[in-house]
């Protein structure tokens, strides 16, 4: 968030004729217009360590009756505009200042809300048009980067349980476009992102459509970057961003970083909608799964590990 540029102007106009206290007050405010738009005075104050007598000077030293009138410019530069991560964060913390703003119960509703908008978006028939691409496809990718990879991961791990024919864009060795190249006509590609998207994700997934891959996206946003291209978009509403109107009914910044339960509803949801349709084929192969894995001792069953005779 960047200083309004009417009270930039006036701070660097009488900046010279305030007393030291007061000055250095102003550079506070210049290098925390977050804090200032969210912040009570005294959490301010103290964060300068000063008293707040002192915000309230600086003020009315620059035209405004009260602190309050002072703080007007930053709160409507907050209003319009989408937070970046250290103004999410400022806000978190000044709720974390105050005891009638319950930060962990906004983000529970956040995430209820982020989960419960996956099937009041998406009718089952969506998410069978989707699947029946899957099980038409010769291979299946998994794409997602930064916030969204452990989705991507654990989505493809849960895939790879029922059918053979999954492969996951990692990108190791700094290559994930190679990876990405040998899926063509007659495959699928599942892109997961949701807003900030990641420009390699929309990259690859873009490169992925022109060369005839069926598209899976599971996104935000029906505008989203990665809907324009897919063959079946599936969403969630995100109530923990600007412009979207499901909000909870305490107000409170939630967190610093975006809820992602949103895109991992709907990850869970298509592979036990495709579970669901995969017949046969499918259970025999979580068959062959679960006798290797008993057989590996893969999970923890508090007896010891037999020993080949």
């Amino acid at each position: 968030m960047s200083l309004p540029s009417s009270l930039l102007l006036t701070l660097q106009e009488k900046l010279e004729q305030l007393p030291p206290e007061l000055q250095r007050a102003a550079h506070w405010v210049v290098a925390h217009p977050a804090e200032v738009g969210l912040w009570s005075m005294r959490r301010q104050a103290q964060a300068l360590g000063v008293a707040p007598a002192t915000m309230l000077r600086l003020a009315r030293a620059v035209g405004y009756a009260s602190y309050e009138d002072f703080r007007q410019p930053f709160q409507q530069a907050l209003a319009g505009q989408s937070p970046g991560l250290r103004d999410r964060a400022a806000a978190l913390q000044a709720a974390a200042g105050e005891a009638a703003a319950p930060g962990h119960d906004v983000l529970t509703d956040y995430q209820i809300q982020a989960m419960a908008s996956v099937c009041a978006l998406n009718p089952p028939s969506a998410f069978d048009e989707a699947v029946q691409s899957l099980l038409e496809a010769r291979q299946v990718g998994f794409l997602g980067t930064r916030s969204a990879f452990g989705i991507a991961f654990q989505m493809r791990y849960a895939y790879q349980l029922v059918r053979r024919n999954s492969v996951l864009i990692d990108g190791m060795g700094g290559a994930p476009a190679e990876q990405a190249d040998n899926l063509g006509a007659g495959d699928a590609l599942i892109v997961i992102s949701q807003a900030p998207y990641p420009t390699a994700t929309v990259q690859l997934a873009r490169q992925a459509a022109h060369r005839g891959v069926a598209l899976v996206a599971l996104t935000d946003d029906p505008l989203s970057p990665l809907a324009i291209e897919a063959r079946h978009t599936l969403r969630f509403a995100p109530p923990d961003r600007d412009g979207v109107r499901a909000r909870p009914a305490r107000q409170g910044p939630g967190s610093f970083f975006h809820t992602t339960a949103g895109l991992l509803g709907l990850a869970e949801h298509l592979i036990a909608r495709l579970t669901a349709r995969g017949g046969d084929e499918v259970l025999n192969r979580l068959t062959e799964v679960e006798q290797r894995l008993n057989a590996d001792n893969v999970y923890w069953s508090g007896a010891p590990p037999r020993r080949p005779g």
